[in-house]
């Protein structure tokens, strides 16, 4: 078993008794010497069993992994930054957690949610087509078979028949039934009738739920018949979490949040942190939400709106933010509110920072860094690199950068290895010149430079 994709770390800041904040950061953010801590931390703990630890330190686009975390691996486990020599910032970090990729695994269907017997028929029934019909969109909302789906399914059906009956309920005194799980084997089943009348997909084999099962247990089965197996967007992804949770929330299967966190996990096939973060979008404000489902906001610009419990609030740093709103500094400079005193320069005295100054104040903030990718042809890889570390030697004096590592903070350039190694190989780079443009000892840069 290996896992792949990025590596956080998650800290917790503690303010106060009543107030914390925890906060993820790519490993690649921090210098070397740090990184080279956090990699022996990971092979204490033999994460080097699952995951390839080294490719995990490289830059990853993608920033809506899902997450492993070592309390998934390892339930007993917990790790706390003792060690001051790591220099890890800020200082104030209370426990530390290191966590990897998961895929999703599974889910066989047989579990509907609240863990409790759902009652139908003891027999499988064949019912005539016309007698089924799908269930309202509302309550059904996940996305129906693409083509390439439908007709996989279709092409499985007319080899081995329907192998997995549907879950239906009687439609009051008539013989209509509406179905709860199997939408897309009736589609297939119709699609089959239609083009070939064969009446061997005119019967559709069915189980018959209890007439008097509640909605909500009609509700819990869809999302798990669906959640954890079907390719679904994000927005939906977040929509079943939610709505799961509400149904959850009412069950007194559940007594704790824990429990039911646990259950969204396993159900959705991910980890308890993103069940976390996804649960905790139900503090959003209906406009706050819109936009997360619409993908017009980032789940982690979405996750620090949630933070705060006040609707109006949220809406106000959003519509004062506006095509800004997915940047994490801008919000997390809202999320602090108005200063108690500010310089007035007409009134030529400190008075309280009213929300509409503190919102000019933070639409003027820009980025501290920023990254500049660059495509090169591999002939002139060698002149590229080069040309870098005069610029690195310039960074270094600016920002006047004489700690180990400490221009990385300002100039860090990040190479992809398998290309490097080939070019290497090949001679079109010299190792001395790719040491110089990761190295993070000032004096040998500036050496370099004046060479």
């Amino acid at each position: 078993m290996s896992f792949k994709g990025r590596v956080v770390i998650t800290m917790k800041y503690e303010f106060d008794k009543n107030y914390n904040v925890m906060e993820s950061y790519d490993l690649w953010e921090f210098d070397e010497k740090q990184q080279k801590y956090l990699k022996e931390l990971l092979k204490k703990f033999n994460f080097d069993r699952y995951m390839n630890i080294e490719n995990a330190f490289v830059p990853k686009e993608d920033e809506e992994m899902e997450t492993l975390g070592i309390e998934d691996l390892f339930p007993n486990a917990t790790i706390t930054v003792l060690d001051e020599d790591a220099h890890i910032e800020p200082k104030n970090i209370i426990s530390t957690t290191i966590r990897t990729a998961k895929p999703k695994p599974v889910n066989e269907g047989k579990d509907f949610v609240l863990d409790q017997k759902v009652k139908y028929s003891n027999t499988v029934e064949h019912i005539h087509l016309s007698k089924l019909f799908e269930i309202d969109r509302s309550i059904n909302f996940f996305p129906l078979p693409d083509d390439e789906e439908l007709l996989d399914l279709m092409e499985n059906i007319e080899t081995f028949g329907v192998l997995s009956p549907l879950l239906v309920i009687k439609n009051g005194e008539n013989d209509e039934y509406t179905v709860v799980s199997g939408r897309s084997r009736l589609i297939a089943l119709n699609h089959l009738w239609n083009n070939t009348s064969d009446e061997r997909f005119l019967y559709a084999p069915c189980l018959i739920l209890h007439e008097n099962t509640d909605p909500e247990t009609i509700q819990s089965i869809i999302i798990s018949a669906n959640l954890s197996y079907r390719k679904i967007s994000k927005d939906t992804q977040i929509r079943a979490i939610l709505l799961l949770d509400k149904i959850l929330s009412k069950s007194k299967l559940y007594r704790t949040q824990m429990n039911i966190t646990d259950k969204i996990a396993k159900s959705a096939g991910i980890s308890r942190s993103t069940a976390n973060t996804i649960r905790g979008f139900k503090n959003l404000s209906p406009l706050a939400l819109d936009l997360l489902y619409k993908n017009h906001i980032t789940r982690g610009a979405a996750r620090l709106l949630s933070m705060v419990e006040s609707h109006e609030t949220q809406d106000l740093i959003i519509n004062g933010l506006g095509n800004q709103i997915n940047d994490l500094d801008k919000i997390k400079e809202m999320l602090a509110g108005p200063s108690k005193g500010i310089y007035d320069n007409d009134l030529g005295k400190i008075v309280p920072e009213t929300w509409e100054k503190k919102i000019d104040r933070t639409m003027r903030m820009t980025p501290g860094t920023t990254k500049i990718t660059l495509y090169v042809s591999s002939g002139i890889v060698e002149d590229v690199l080069k040309a870098i570390i005069p610029l690195r030697r310039e960074a270094v004096l600016r920002y006047k950068a004489f700690k180990e590592n400490e221009i990385n903070k300002h100039f860090r350039v990040v190479l992809d290895d398998n290309h490097i190694e080939q070019y290497l190989r090949k001679g079109f780079v010299t190792k001395e010149t790719i040491d110089l443009v990761k190295n993070g000892d000032y004096k040998e840069i500036i050496k370099y430079s004046k060479a």
